[in-house]
This record gives structure tokens, sequence and C-alpha cells, in this order.
């Protein structure tokens, strides 16, 4: 049996052993922005399926005129080698830089939420104090 290497476990015939996923995308965009997500992490494509949509609605008479193509569907499979998940510290979540950027205004309305709820319980609180004799 062969030794594990760094990148993760090994096969009987000593080839590292490979995460494989395959992903459905609707829309050309989401495909182009997750493609280039996944090759930070390490992701390799290993093939990519195309296929016409099925037009919807108004979509249908336009695409069965010949006015307009059917958006393309995408059916792609990645593959990387096996990466051990880190350990993460408790709350290191809220330091991934992709949570900031695609919730941002998300995180503000929250913490605005925050600071009226806060600040109605001090009013309640200021208001209720002079009204309780001690």
């Amino acid at each position: 049996m062969a030794a594990p290497n760094a990148a993760g476990s090994t096969s009987a015939a000593g080839q590292p052993h490979l995460e494989t996923i395959v992903r459905e995308y609707r829309r050309t965009r989401d495909y182009e922005r997750d493609v280039r997500h996944r090759r930070k992490e390490g992701w390799r494509v290993v093939s990519v399926l195309q296929r016409p949509g099925p037009p919807a609605g108004v979509r249908r008479v336009v695409v069965g005129t010949g006015l307009a193509k059917p958006e393309t569907e995408y059916l792609v499979t990645y593959n990387r080698a096996y990466q051990p998940e880190p350990q993460l510290r408790p709350l290191q979540w809220l330091l991934d830089p992709r949570l900031v950027r695609s919730h941002s205004s998300r995180w503000i309305w929250l913490v605005v939420a925050l600071l009226l709820v806060a600040l109605l319980i001090y009013g309640f609180l200021d208001f209720f104090a002079d009204a309780v004799p001690f």
C-alpha cells in the first residue's frame, strides 16, 4: 500500500484520491463567476456540457420564431486532489472575505437593526426607570 502524500490519502495504486462535484448553471454569468471562485480553491474543470435551456413564457414564442437563441445551461464537473478541511477557530467564518463582499448590504442592515433595537430598549428602560420608586 502506498503512503499518503501531502495532498491527502492515496489509493492502492499510489494515485491521490480526487474529490469530484457536478454543478448545474442556468445562466452564463453564474457559471463564469463560480468557475473563477472554484479555481482559487484548487478545483479543476473536467468537463462542461452545454445544452439549450427550456424557454419560458414570452421567450418561448421569441425563440420559436427565431428572433432569439435559447439560453444555454451548463453542466460542469470539477475535481481536485483530496484536501482535508482545515480546523477553524470559533467565529472564524466572520473573517471570510467572500461573506463581506457578497452580503455587505445584509450586514449593514443587520447592524442598523441591532442599533435600533438597542436604542428602543434603552428608551424603555429610561422611561420606566422614573416610574419605579426605589
